[in-house]
């Protein structure tokens, strides 16, 4: 069953609710002061089976897609989370697509991640 994960709009906490569905709770509240709170992206996991293996291997036999992988290419990492979150029936949250995005016009991996990275893993100064 998945973890979802959420931020609140006040406190900034981030919050992980185990849910035993495949969709997410509707409007989740934090637990520490009760704000609202929204959806952040969180890594995930894909478990193949038998009948997935086709679009598994679509994926990775396109040559270009895994050339560009091989050479960091964030356009290529965006489009591979893209078709992966599709084959998985996954929605996109808004976080994701932000992230996607900024992937697309070229933006650096690691720049990208560092500037959506939570607060509580900045330092004090607002930096690592």
């Amino acid at each position: 069953m998945p973890i979802y994960e959420f931020r609140c709009s006040k406190c900034r906490r981030r919050l992980e609710i185990f849910v035993q569905r495949f969709a997410p709770p509707a409007n989740p509240v934090c637990t520490a002061c009760g704000s609202e709170t929204s959806r952040i992206f969180s890594r995930f996991s894909v478990q193949k089976s038998k009948s997935d293996k086709g679009v598994y291997d679509d994926i990775l036999s396109d040559g270009k897609l895994t050339r560009g992988l091989m050479r960091n290419d964030p356009r290529a990492l965006a489009e591979w989370s893209r078709k992966m979150s599709r084959a998985a029936g996954d929605d996109m949250t808004p976080e994701s697509e932000e992230l996607l995005n900024r992937l697309d016009a070229g933006e650096d991996v690691s720049e990208v991640m560092e500037a959506m990275k939570p607060p509580e893993l900045m330092g004090d100064n607002g930096t690592d």
